[in-house]
């Protein structure tokens, strides 16, 4: 192996402070994106134009960081995103012509990942069109989601399968 690959190797670990300042640079960048698309969810909301926000939102934040480097630095929109409503399970990025709007009571779920030099920060989260706390089916269909993730989680473990 030469110096080169040892050192990309290295440079790969979260022990290096320059992988961690990637990561959370990019966790930044995409949680505030989070907080605008879901400030964006109003009954009536194009979806479409939702997902294009997120995703301009975030390139614009990466491309103002690490301009002046010696090597180029990829960075950008690591996973689209996604607004996938009521019973579309997820990862619905709609084409430009889709018109498809919110509603009053949608059950709405963003995914979208930002990267950083190829380290990627994910995030989801499920959002109800309404004012007030969510009571009712839709409140049993989020706790049961949630319930699920967490037993499935618990299972993970070495030599499982």
């Amino acid at each position: 192996m030469s110096d080169d690959e040892a050192r990309e190797e290295k440079e790969l670990d979260l022990t290096s402070p320059d992988v961690v300042t990637k990561y959370k640079s990019a966790a930044e960048i995409v949680n505030k994106a989070l907080q605008l698309v879901v400030s964006e969810c109003k009954p009536k909301a194009k979806i479409v134009d939702l997902c294009e926000k997120g995703d301009a939102f975030i390139r614009e934040q990466t491309g103002n960081m690490y301009k002046n480097v010696k090597r180029k630095i990829e960075r950008g929109v690591g996973f689209p995103t996604c607004i996938s409503v009521n019973n579309t399970v997820c990862h619905f990025s709609p084409l430009g012509s889709d018109e498809a709007v919110l509603e009053a009571n949608d059950i709405v779920k963003i995914d979208m990942g930002c990267h950083i030099d190829g380290f990627i920060a994910v995030v989801a989260h499920t959002h109800v069109i309404q004012e007030g706390p969510v009571t009712g089916r839709a409140a049993d269909v989020i706790a049961a989601a949630n319930t699920a993730a967490e037993v499935a989680l618990r299972l993970v473990r070495p030599g499982k399968k």
